[in-house]
């Protein structure tokens, strides 16, 4: 029981901050989603990158700013404080290229023996966490205002999604859905919570206006299908590891990419869906 309320405690906590950082204005946004990204990171590099014996200091903060740039960059343009011009873009690129290639006189100076596969794990660093908030961030402004809507009804799915699978999964499920990677997750669960976000996709669509129920309703569909694929791929990577949790910051919920892999796999298919469908 005790075990509950910590868990219940805390995301009564993490809920609250959640809504307040997102809710009150850009700046709190950004301040919310930068923490969580640095979060994210640190504990995805730290599993990662702490597997070579010879830890690197050097390593590990260049792996941190690297995978942070996406965000602080589409912040600048974004908040259009820097303008999108195509020298900017070559700029960026450039700028980019010659910090990741830092990572390269990093490993030569170390002498590793684990070097490529330090490299791998900075790359995916970077593409697994910190280009979805990156994007998030595209997606989330336009020509410099803040789009609420866009940003808390896509958690709003996503929360519904997430614990709806596990309350389904944990009172009525039996079929394992992917037993060799994650036994706790169920088809009962999964099914389910397809069809709790699809029927909280309307309530969305009366609070966020902006979208119409049917756009709301993809985007419900979406995020159910893409977001468990996110929680799957977080327990592969885990398990590869052999760790139960990527950390240990929300008492009785594990680490921030525990909470945040339906998320991070979520966001590009949201930005490509309402981008293509010219909604932004």
């Amino acid at each position: 029981m005790s075990g509950l309320r910590t868990r219940i405690f805390t995301a009564v906590i993490f809920v609250a901050v959640m809504l307040i950082g997102t809710i009150v204005n850009a700046y709190t946004y950004l301040l919310l989603f930068g923490l969580i990204n640095f979060l994210c990171l640190r504990e995805f590099y730290d599993l990662v990158l702490g597997q070579d014996p010879e830890r690197s200091k050097l390593r590990y903060t260049v792996a941190l700013v690297l995978g942070l740039s996406p965000f602080i960059l589409t912040t600048l343009v974004q908040m259009e404080w820097i303008s999108l011009s195509n020298d900017w873009i070559l700029k960026i690129i450039l700028l980019y290229l010659v910090s990741f290639f830092i990572t390269f006189v990093v490993e030569l100076r170390k002498a590793s023996r684990y070097a490529l596969q330090n490299l791998g794990f900075i790359a995916l660093g970077i593409v697994y966490i910190g280009a979805p908030f990156g994007i998030l961030n595209a997606i989330a402004f336009r020509e410099g205002d803040y789009q609420v809507h866009i940003v808390l009804g896509t958690i709003l799915l996503i929360w519904t999604n997430d614990t709806a699978a596990y309350l389904i999964g944990s009172n009525v499920g039996r079929h394992h859905l992917f037993p060799r990677i994650s036994p706790n997750k169920t088809w009962e669960g999964t099914i389910g919570a397809i069809i709790t976000t699809l029927i909280i996709a309307f309530p969305v669509s009366l609070v966020f206006p902006q979208f119409p129920f049917g756009t709301w309703l993809i985007l419900a569909l979406l995020i159910s299908l893409v977001g468990g694929v996110g929680d799957l791929v977080e327990s592969m990577i885990k398990r590869s590891l052999t760790i139960k949790d990527s950390g240990g910051l929300l008492p009785g919920h594990g680490g921030f990419l525990d909470r945040f892999d339906a998320f991070l796999f979520s966001i590009p298919f949201v930005a490509a869906f309402l981008i293509f469908a010219g909604l932004i």
